[in-house]
């Protein structure tokens, strides 16, 4: 009885069959895509995240895919089926890819004492982790770049146009890449963490093998799985290359990942810095190439019309890659840099402005690449090997000469048009004598485009890049009016960020700094920003005193490093810095008493990741501290897990301490939970430390610690140098340090309760979702509203046992000054009513500067400016006095004021406060005169009627009728 095969259509079967095995790729796709994000993230944990360490895990990457390439590319089928070898190939990829993400964590725990012993042996140390990572990735590696090559030998598709085939097999593959890149970022790694992610990679690849064996058996074939001569492939090389294709493809694979590195910097300034906002731009390169090799497929007809078509191709994309630039829809999406609230449909449409031309024509070109290559080696799987190596091979050279090269030295811009010229090249590259033939319809569409690129390059406008560096930095330029308050005077576009340094200047003076990474404020030197990073310092050094050695992790703006660098016995200080441009722009800054803290002598600077530095370095510390990255930038969960809060502990002395940032207005409650009890798991003695504000400070212990003396304590004040930069910061008197406790280990116990820590393994339970500012004022209000915090803090055993008792009392007037201010920050207050308080029953200084609109670094400028006119100028009265009343020198203020009046720009505002402070002065008829003269221009509402009742109450005083 014959086979019912025999009478189904053959070009129906094959259509089918062809069809099936897309799907297998498809499935492939997606597994080998998550396999590759997650080995790239674990990689990171292992062997560091710095972008030599980034290249190094990315080169071991691309080099097991070349060898697969490679191995398919000079060798011939044995006795094998290739639907089994291809299965077999896929539950390789299966069983090694979950090993791997099960394993890498316990491997960077257990090569700790190798990376500790090369410390000082750096390029050792490199060449070690290349080896690792290239040994860690070679067998699954190895299989993916097997698997389509192997796979074009099935029977049918080598009896379909080749290619069709390959175009529509290697779509379809890159689609699967597309599905596993949104699915396993936006759905599990947040449901199942990375091991289960792991798990479900390996599922879709062991699903693919599955259907590949039932797709040979359904065929017929009674062939052992593992024949006789176990070897499937045998060494085979007996054709000549065709060196200027191979060339090609190499050249387009180097253009289009170094454009993706380029592309995805670009968007940076755009979009928020989320892996989310990768996934994003990733899935749109990826739907780009699949797109245009389905496209490729079916357009591919007769093999010998390619040579013809790949330098149009190669033209197109060289043009498509600066019009998508020049015509990027940056103003049409309203985004708002340095916020997470981006919608994906937004970064999905600039990521599609932008990528998705080039990355078509890619996908177009890679395919008719591989099908001109078969028509000079015959042999399929050989030529779609080899082509595949040339490509990969290209593709790992491309985003290190970007990376390394091309941004650091030219920028974005001028990348841009380098990489449309390396097209250009290309196509001239592969052109035949006859594509320049005018006679022929090719002919004239080749020179349209040369003449058309031609003239982009000549009319390209090079100033357009200032557009973009301007987007990112505007927010932080412009008030709520539009008025220019600060600018740029420094862009750096390094190896991994586009960093800007913003400087606002007052009365002609450097006020503050803020460094922006791409389109995010990383850091700042304002006075709120230098309160809280100068307490990363101050608190540990408070409670150690005797602290020498110091690691600081992130340097910033160098704030915190300056703090430490006053520490009393500090002889040591390493800091630790991913990006060697945050260092170099150390000398940029300028201002009062600034001195560059990295030309200390005790200052050790290390470029290097964070984590991999706690895992290598063997040295031992009492105090670390760190100025991370707002948590939800891309990478930077990494820095707020339990994983490497154990880390920071492993390097402390015994009695050692750790600060960390904790910015509650940055994180929803739920994640600023999840954080905390990440940090006590591995902290006993963990505590939260704050101003009035939502910048929290995580302190933990390691053991017991000790109590300090009150006289130890007293040493930060009375030191000259300490003692000022406290009182400028706000923290003027050692009860003040006390009153910025917020809870202790108990209470993080107790509001973390079946909340599951932030780990290494399910880093989704800090999104990327916006966070909601109303919820976080109502949990920081439950723990900055005085009577309970007073309460927390005299009844917590932590405080009892490292806080000297004698400095307790009167606490309770400190903590109702940090409440007090607190809610004038985020709900308003009545100013006038705050100073009264600060004024009558404060000998506090910061306070009344701040209610006034000033601070110390403001008051500093408006004083030295002033000394240096007969007469201060109008800008800097304010200021000048905020200082004579934060001096509770009332008439000095009185005075300014007068002056104000009699230079006619007495606003009613000061009529209020002149009238207050005579009545404070005891000139109580000067403030009933002057609320006479003034009575017409004040109009009845509920301040006034308030400010006339107290001044009735409080001095006697009769207001106007």
């Amino acid at each position: 009885m014959l086979d019912g095969r025999l009478h189904r259509p053959p070009h129906l079967y094959a259509t089918v069959r062809v069809a099936i095995l897309a799907g297998i790729l498809f499935l492939s796709g997606i597994g080998s895509l998550i396999f590759e994000t997650l080995w790239l993230r674990l990689s990171g944990l292992s062997f560091g995240n710095s972008v030599w360490a980034a290249a190094l895990i990315l080169s071991s990457f691309m080099a097991g895919l070349a060898l697969g390439n490679a191995i398919a590319a000079s060798s011939r089928f044995r006795r094998w089926r290739p639907l089994h070898l291809y299965a077999v190939l896929e539950l390789a990829v299966a069983f090694f890819g979950c090993t791997i993400v099960f394993g890498l964590p316990l491997l960077g725990e257990l090569m700790r004492p190798v990376w500790q012993m090369l410390w000082n042996y750096q390029p050792t140390l490199i060449g070690l982790r290349f080896v690792l990572s290239f040994l860690i990735l070679l067998i699954p590696t190895t299989a993916m770049g097997l698997t389509l090559p192997v796979l074009v030998e099935d029977p049918i598709l080598r009896r379909a146009n080749f290619g069709r085939a390959i175009g529509f097999l290697y779509g379809l593959n890159t689609l699967g890449a597309v599905a596993g890149a949104v699915v396993g970022e936006a759905y599990f790694i947040e449901a199942f963490g990375l091991r289960g992610t792991g798990l479900a990679a390996g599922l879709a690849s062991c699903i693919a093998a599955a259907i590949a064996l039932l797709v040979s058996k359904r065929d017929g074939d009674t062939a052992a799985l593992i024949p006789e001569r176990a070897v499937p492939l045998r060494l085979d090389v007996s054709y000549r290359p065709p060196w200027r294709l191979l060339f090609v493809s190499f050249g387009t694979g180097a253009i289009v990942l170094c454009l993706e590195v380029v592309w995805f910097r670009f968007l940076r300034l755009y979009v928020p810095s989320s892996s989310t906002a990768f996934a994003v731009m990733l899935a749109v390169v990826l739907a780009g190439i699949g797109l245009g090799s389905i496209v490729a497929g079916a357009i591919h007809r007769r093999s010998a019309r390619l040579n013809q078509l790949l330098p149009v191709l190669l033209l197109l994309a060289a043009i498509a890659t600066l019009s998508s630039y020049l015509f990027f829809p940056g103003e049409v999406v309203q985004t708002r840099a340095g916020v997470f609230d981006v919608s994906w449909q937004q970064i999905g449409f600039l990521s599609i402005a932008l990528i998705f031309p080039v990355a078509f024509l890619s996908g177009i070109l890679f395919p008719s690449i591989v099908a001109c290559v078969q028509a000079s080696v015959e042999d399929r799987m050989n030529s779609t090997g080899i082509t595949t190596l040339f490509n990969t091979t290209g593709a790992a050279a491309g985003p290190l000469l970007a990376s390394f090269m091309l941004l650091p030295s030219i920028g974005y811009q001028w990348s841009l048009i380098l990489c449309a010229a390396g097209y250009a090249l290309l196509a001239i590259l592969v052109c035949e004598h006859s594509t320049w033939s005018l006679r022929r319809p090719i002919g004239l569409v080749t020179t349209g485009l040369c003449a058309a690129l031609i003239l982009f390059f000549a009319i390209f406008p090079h100033h357009r890049a200032e557009m973009h560096f301007a987007h990112a930095s505007r927010p932080y330029e412009t008030d709520d009016q539009g008025r220019l308050f600060a600018h740029v005077v420094k862009k750096v576009e390094g190896a991994s960020d586009t960093l800007q340094l913003l400087r606002r200047d007052l009365f002609g003076e450097p006020y503050y700094y803020r460094l922006l990474t791409n389109a995010f404020s990383m850091s700042a030197t304002n006075p709120r920003s230098q309160r809280y990073m100068r307490l990363f310092a101050y608190l540990p050094l408070a409670f150690r005193p005797e602290s020498e050695d110091v690691l600081l992790i992130c340097y910033g703006c160098g704030v915190t490093a300056d703090a430490f660098l006053r520490g009393l016995h500090v002889k040591r200080m390493d800091v630790v810095e991913i990006s060697k441009e945050v260092l170099q722009l150390a000398d940029f800054y300028s201002g009062i008493n600034y001195s560059n803290p990295l030309r200390d002598p005790r200052v050790t600077t290390f470029i290097q990741d964070g984590r991999f530095f706690l895992q290598a370095s063997p040295r031992q510390y009492d105090i670390i501290s760190g100025e991370p990255p707002p948590p939800k930038v891309a990478g930077a969960v990494n820095l707020y897990t339990e994983e490497f809060f154990s880390l920071m502990n492993s390097r402390l002395k015994q009695g050692g301490i750790v600060t960390f940032w904790l910015p509650i207005n940055q994180l929803k409650v739920e994640e600023a939970k999840a954080i905390l009890r990440a940090f006590h798991n591995v902290f006993a003695n963990a505590s939260l430390w704050a101003s009035g504000d939502q910048e929290w400070i995580m302190m933990g212990i390691k053991g017991p610690g000790r109590k300090v003396e009150e006289e130890e304590l007293r040493q930060l004040w009375s030191n000259p140098d300490t003692g000022a930069d406290l009182r400028g910061i706000g923290v003027e008197v050692p009860q003040q340090l006390g009153a910025l406790f917020v809870m202790d280990g108990e209470e993080i116990d107790r509001i973390t309760q079946g909340v599951a820590p932030l780990t290494d393994i399910y880093p989704k339970r800090l999104t990327d979702e916006p966070w909601d500012d109303e919820a976080n004022h109502r949990f920081a209000l439950i723990y900055l509203e005085a009577p309970s915090a007073v309460q927390r803090f005299l009844r917590s055993p932590l405080i009892s046992a490292i806080w000297p008792e004698t400095l307790n009392k009167s606490l309770e007037s400190f903590f109702i000054v940090r409440q007090t201010r607190y809610l004038s920050e985020t709900i308003g207050s009545n100013k006038l009513a705050e100073l009264d308080l600060y004024l009558r029953h404060s000998h506090l200084r910061m306070p009344v500067l701040e209610v006034l609109g000033s601070d110390g670094f403001r008051l500093a400028i408006a004083e030295r400016v002033a000394k240096e006119s007969q007469t201060p100028p109008l800008e800097t009265m304010p200021d000048l006095i905020a200082g004579a009343l934060a001096r509770r020198d009332i008439e000095g203020a009185i005075r300014l004021l007068e002056s104000e009046k009699d230079r006619a720009v007495f606003s009613l505002n000061d009529t209020f406060l002149l009238t207050y402070l005579y009545c404070l002065n005891g000139s109580v008829e000067k403030a009933e005169a002057l609320a006479a003269t003034d009575a017409g221009s004040i109009r009845k509402d509920w301040f006034v009627d308030w400010l006339w009742g107290k001044l009735k109450n409080d001095f006697g005083f009769h207001p106007p009728r």
